[in-house]
């Protein structure tokens, strides 16, 4: 564990020099052998692009996907462990249903919410606070562009995101989660400059490109563990239709939903 900690810091320091090393490696390869050359550059590539694309490779930033359990016996009659569950991309046409059904239900969410969504429904941002639970930023603008950026650019776009937020409902932001959970360089550094947890997830629900009810429901419901932090969104029609019968299911096997902070999150 130590060794790859003490790689991952050092790739992070040195990440244009090692591109260059690789990009050199692969200009001498290619006058011995022209397919290494390419197969090595092809692997390099497919080596990052899953990188960022999955955050619990930590290698650009550290990240947290998991709640205190506050026990460890999910399921065991009469011990209750801890979850979270999260909402992206808030405030949205949906969130009015999904804040309904968690008040009907007396639990507690974190949502992620996007900046320029907020300016758009302050009204529904403020609900959110008022009703008790937790927000995070999730940029303000949520482009598939944002992770192509100058670390610069995505900074400022965090801190306009926050100043949103707190303009709105006087709460600052102290978690960040990057747009569709893609990390990469640049925004490794901005999210360290910011100094906000980098909060990814345990569990993802898929409910965005999951259109069936119950195939969405068996999912996220097997998965569920002490700990998790599940990533689901109010905007898609499913997630109200599912949601009911996931906060019984959660209550049925004694997990507590719980909110998300600094303190409370794990790698």
């Amino acid at each position: 564990m130590q060794i790859n900690i003490t790689v991952i810091t050092w790739f992070r320091r040195h990440t244009p020099a090692v591109h260059f090393l690789v990009i050199a490696l692969a200009v001498l390869l290619y006058l011995l052998w022209p397919p290494g050359a390419i197969l090595l550059i092809v692997l390099y590539v497919v080596a990052l692009g899953v990188a960022s694309m999955n955050m619990a490779t930590n290698l650009y930033v550290d990240t947290f996907r998991h709640v205190r359990a506050n026990g460890d016996a999910g399921g065991v009659q009469g011990r209750v462990a801890d979850i979270a569950l999260t909402f992206d991309d808030s405030p949205t046409e949906g969130t009015a249903q999904v804040l309904a059904i968690l008040k009907a239900h007396d639990v507690k969410a974190t949502f992620f919410i996007v900046g320029a969504h907020a300016a758009a429904r302050p009204a529904l941002l403020r609900q959110i606070v008022q009703e008790g639970h937790a927000i995070g930023n999730h940029s303000y603008s949520h482009k598939s562009t944002l992770p192509f950026r100058r670390p610069a650019a995505i900074l400022a776009d965090i801190q306009r995101c926050t100043e949103t937020i707190t303009d709105i409902t006087g709460v600052v932001p102290q978690m960040y989660r990057p747009p569709f959970g893609v990390v990469n360089p640049g925004i490794g550094q901005a999210v360290r400059t910011s100094r906000l947890p980098c909060v990814g997830w345990s569990l993802r629900s898929f409910d965005t490109v999951t259109p069936q009810p119950a195939r969405l429901l068996s999912r996220i419901t097997r998965q569920l563990a002490p700990g998790a932090i599940v990533l689901l969104h109010d905007y898609p029609a499913v997630t109200p239709q599912i949601l009911p019968e996931l906060l019984q299911e959660i209550k049925r096997k004694n997990f507590n939903c719980v909110l998300l902070s600094p303190e409370t999150l794990l790698p």
